[in-house]
């Protein structure tokens, strides 16, 4: 693909992770991302043929996915080259956090379909779990692998759980700089298996413990944290303000240090707010007991941002809109919507310039659709140069540059 023909915002930055790639394999992954980029409608194959006509049929798109090539290694490639654009510093803090999405599919014949129960609509359904992980650098969240678990009755004797899958995520996470990385995850993968992950590697990590769980406190017996958390934050607790997600809230907070059964010495940072019940009460614990009650409670805050990215992937970029039946073949489709989003990142952040690489600050970017349009204004804007360049006779070149402006802007 020439630069002519192929945007060259695009092909900028694509073309450093496309080295390992036959130049079939470079064009395809070229159009494809285009065409999930472009798409208004999905990321089915049919219309991202239909929005990169350059890419081919759809059923070189399907065999394009189908194809022997590494999707896991090109995304993280790509995240590597974002990181490395905004220059860490010694001792920055890199955030990875780990979560899986559900996602329903009415294909009966797709490989790892199996039933699985989805917590948010309160229901079963037939469909894929995901686990994904992401890395948070300043702010800026980059989507780092996706891997598919499979059901016992499929993977026989291969069979992992889902925290064996995301221990082997932490212990092939690798960064080329001296930086401090902290692990963010839910109640469900606060297992030995993680922790032991995190600790071999010299991570520190950070987690919601569930109220059954057994802590011995100093000079205490064992106890569950549900028969002392609520009495520890009413007579211990202090008011303090923490930044939730998008606003300022005023939580009621109390720290206590002591060792969790089979994950060793943590601080527990219990938590409500001051007009909720206690049996609402939070517990927050980490390895890393050297800092204070707010600033546990602020770091995994950051594991919102998790849940923020499997909405943008799924609403604007068609993470769940793969139609072919191998495994291989879905999750190349889940890595090629995640180097979409990481494209998106990385243009907004040239965008913010030196704003960016600045050591310990947070980079404020615009929502993803404003980030989506905006990619797709500017493509727009340079195919139309591209046309206009091919017109010789100066009359007809000053006419259609005017109804190619009145076009980007009904379009916009």
């Amino acid at each position: 693909m020439d630069g002519g023909v192929f945007p060259k915002v695009l092909q900028v930055m694509l073309d450093p992770i496309c080295k390992h790639l036959s130049l079939p394999q470079r064009k395809h992954l070229r159009w494809f991302v285009f065409g999930i980029l472009m798409s208004m409608r999905s990321a089915k194959l049919l219309h991202i043929s239909n929005s990169a006509p350059r890419g081919g049929h759809r059923t070189s798109c399907g065999n394009f996915l189908r194809s022997d090539w590494d999707s896991v290694s090109l995304m993280q490639a790509n995240a590597l080259e974002t990181l490395r654009w905004m220059k860490p510093k010694k001792g920055e803090p890199v955030y990875l956090i780990l979560d899986d999405t559900k996602i329903e599919k009415r294909g009966k014949k797709m490989d790892a379909v199996s039933k699985v129960f989805d917590h948010k609509s309160n229901r079963f359904f037939h469909g894929h779990t995901i686990v994904t992980a992401a890395v948070i650098f300043r702010g800026v969240v980059l989507p780092w692998k996706f891997e598919f678990w499979i059901s016992k009755d499929q993977a026989g004797l291969g069979y992992r759980k889902k925290n064996q899958i995301a221990a082997a995520i932490i212990n092939a996470f690798e960064l080329p700089w001296d930086v401090k990385v902290r692990v963010l995850f839910d109640a469900f993968y606060l297992a030995p298996t993680v922790v032991k992950a995190c600790e071999s590697k010299g991570f520190t990590w950070f987690s919601v413990a569930s109220k059954n769980r057994a802590m011995k406190r100093k000079y205490s017996q064992k106890r569950s944290i549900k028969d002392f958390a609520a009495g520890v934050l009413r007579h211990r607790g202090k008011r303090t303000r923490l930044r939730r997600a998008r606003f300022w809230r005023w939580m009621r907070i109390a720290q206590v240090d002591g060792e969790l059964s089979r994950l060793g010495q943590i601080r527990m940072v219990l938590s409500k707010r001051p007009g909720d019940p206690w049996k609402k009460t939070l517990a927050v614990v980490t390895n890393e007991t050297n800092l204070a009650a707010r600033q546990i409670m602020v770091i995994y805050e950051k594991r919102w941002h998790i849940e923020v990215l499997f909405k943008e992937l799924r609403s604007s970029l068609g993470l769940c809109d793969y139609q072919v039946l191998s495994r291989n073949a879905i999750e190349r489709h889940l890595h090629l919507c995640g180097i979409a989003h990481q494209m998106l990142t990385h243009q907004s952040l040239i965008a913010e310039g030196a704003q960016a690489k600045q050591k310990n600050t947070e980079v404020s970017l615009p929502p993803l659709r404003q980030r989506l349009e905006n990619l797709r204004s500017k493509i727009r804007t340079q195919q139309a140069k591209l046309v206009l360049a091919k017109i010789k006779d100066k009359n007809a070149r000053t006419e259609f540059r005017a109804f190619l402006m009145t076009e980007l802007q009904i379009a916009a």
